[in-house]
């Protein structure tokens, strides 16, 4: 690794290579990692350079082509002489998908964790298509199969990707623990704060099983599973645990947190949303080692500790990410629960409730509301008086609900050392856990699940966890690199790196010619150390 001080005061981070030529010691720049503006990112970038450094070495080893049987990437720029009339396009191939998501399967070590097979090549092979295939247009096995073929030109029986599926089912321990040392690699001290949550999948039954139950999180009458994820500050992954669809989100906690700490023996800070503030996830917490900061149902505490809270004495102020608040510190058996008052937060509480009581007032006639108009709409209950056969807005307690506007509190185990400011801005970080979850919903679909078996749905859940994990270390190395952006524009750009290949109807020889390379395509493969070119190669052999 080497590190060059730029005259824009920033530091440069490579990792190179060093050789002898004659006399001389020749040094070879293997990978550009990014520019640094401070010791922080310097840090970041130094930590990343030790992690690919060791996956260069494993790298050496030989590999099988991922497409098959042409090999695109092993073909050398041509110089034969063409003639144009007789070129015909045989397929169009999404290159950029297999070229940066392909190159970090390999960093992250995903194309070794089949073992113990005759065959161990082919099924980590399908496994990495299947992986890119689901980063690229996330879809049901049966079309993934016809997708391969068409835009990867990648041919894999359907059949065979089922087979996979039950190889997979065996090893997702070994995946969670893969991407548990790969996350970790890239923290020397250790991870600080992980965040938790927790969500619900569902299927297209309606037949529970030992995994899939009837639960209270989806669609009405339609078996789920749970499962809890926990990611780092910036939403890396760190563990995933898959439970049956009956499994209350407040409990979810206490199952991962046990197995967790069978496995590792990392001292951490959890930090959760209010669905996990209960006495026994607290205590399972504290039991545990675990300093945690978990968002309180304040409504629901004692009359005594909801007087002081709306009580304007003793709040202080503080800044929480650049915003003014206003907070206190309670005690509440025994825990510090830190409450805090933002304006911004009072705005949209009273927003919110005003577009209810709107929704409330158009369904009024003669003052009244009727039962069934009401059926479906959450959160009505709260504002509602009933009477005997219709019910009508309570004044009352719309008003004891504006008191909360704005005032949000969390429970903590943390020393009074860590200030109040420290722990509430932990706290606002837990956007990327919903961020995490909203592109393995979104981008790539975990859900619906169409598999049935548990094995199956164990499997499916574990190609999306990986699918996940590259997506997220490609955006955070592209982050390191000051080349923010989202994954769906990641994604867009690399399915534009594509190729046409030509057939040579009188030499019977196929080309493959590029599309044309962008800026961006050419800065995200530089980031990974992969270079993109726009000369035609020949495929033949």
């Amino acid at each position: 690794m080497k590190t060059l001080k730029r005259k824009s005061g920033k530091t440069a981070v490579q990792i190179v290579e060093n050789y002898r030529r004659a006399d001389s010691v020749i040094q070879k720049i293997i990978r550009h990692l990014g520019q640094a503006a401070n010791d922080k990112e310097l840090e970041e970038l130094r930590r990343l350079a030790h992690a690919i450094m060791e996956d260069l070495i494993e790298e050496r080893q030989p590999s099988l082509p991922l497409m098959r049987p042409e090999n695109f990437k092993a073909a050398q720029p041509t110089e034969d002489t063409v003639k144009i009339s007789n070129l015909r396009e045989e397929q169009r191939v999404i290159d950029g998908i297999g070229d940066v998501f392909g190159k970090l399967f390999d960093d992250l070590g995903f194309g070794r964790l089949i073992r113990g097979t005759k065959t161990n090549a082919v099924w980590n092979e399908t496994l990495k298509a299947c992986v890119l295939a689901r980063l690229a247009n996330p879809s049901s096995k049966r079309r993934t199969a016809a997708l391969l073929e068409r835009d990867f030109g990648i041919r894999i029986p359907l059949n065979r990707i089922y087979r996979l599926m039950d190889y997979i089912a065996k090893h997702e321990e070994l995946i969670r623990q893969q991407v548990y040392h790969k996350t970790m690699g890239l923290f020397q001290d250790g991870l600080q704060v992980l965040f938790f949550d927790v969500t619900a999948l569902y299927f297209e039954s309606f037949e529970e099983d030992g995994l899939r139950r009837f639960g209270f999180n989806c669609k009405f009458k339609e078996t789920q599973v749970m499962l809890a994820l926990v990611t780092t500050t910036s939403g890396l992954p760190v563990d995933y645990l898959l439970m049956p669809g009956d499994t209350s989100e407040g409990s979810t906690l206490i199952e991962w947190l046990t197995e967790f700490k069978l496995r590792h023996k990392t001292q951490v800070r959890l930090i959760a949303d209010r669905a996990m503030f209960s006495e026994k996830n607290l205590e399972a917490m504290e039991g545990s080692g675990v300093n945690y900061v978990v968002a309180a149902k304040l409504r629901g505490m004692p009359k005594d500790i909801k007087e002081e809270i709306l009580s304007e004495e003793g709040y202080r102020i503080t800044v929480v990410e650049g915003q003014l608040q206003w907070y206190k510190e309670v005690c509440y058996k025994n825990r510090r629960l830190i409450v805090s008052f933002s304006a911004a937060r009072a705005g949209k509480d009273a927003s919110d409730r005003s577009r209810l009581i709107e929704r409330l007032m158009k369904k009024q006639k003669n003052g009244r509301l009727k039962i069934k108009e009401l059926i479906g709409n959450r959160g009505t209950s709260k504002y509602i008086r009933v009477m005997e056969e219709s019910i009508g807005l309570d004044t009352g307690k719309i008003e004891a609900d504006s008191l909360w506007d704005g005032i949000h509190g969390v429970i903590t185990n943390a020393l009074p050392e860590r200030e109040a400011a420290e722990l509430l801005t932990a706290y606002r970080g837990l956007w990327q856990i919903e961020e995490a979850f909203r592109v393995q919903k979104h981008d790539l679909k975990f859900r619906p699940v169409f598999h049935w078996s548990p094995g199956r749905i164990r499997a499916h859940i574990a190609i999306c966890y990986i699918a996940y994990a590259i997506a997220k270390q490609a955006l955070n190395r592209l982050e390191l690199r000051q080349i923010p952006m989202s994954f769906e524009r990641l994604r867009d750009e690399l399915l534009y790196a594509q190729s046409s290949i030509l057939l040579d109807i009188s030499s019977k020889k196929r080309y493959a010619i590029a599309s044309n390379v962008t800026e961006l395509q050419r800065s995200i493969y530089q980031t990974f150390g992969l270079k993109r070119t726009a000369a035609a190669r020949n495929l033949s052999p």
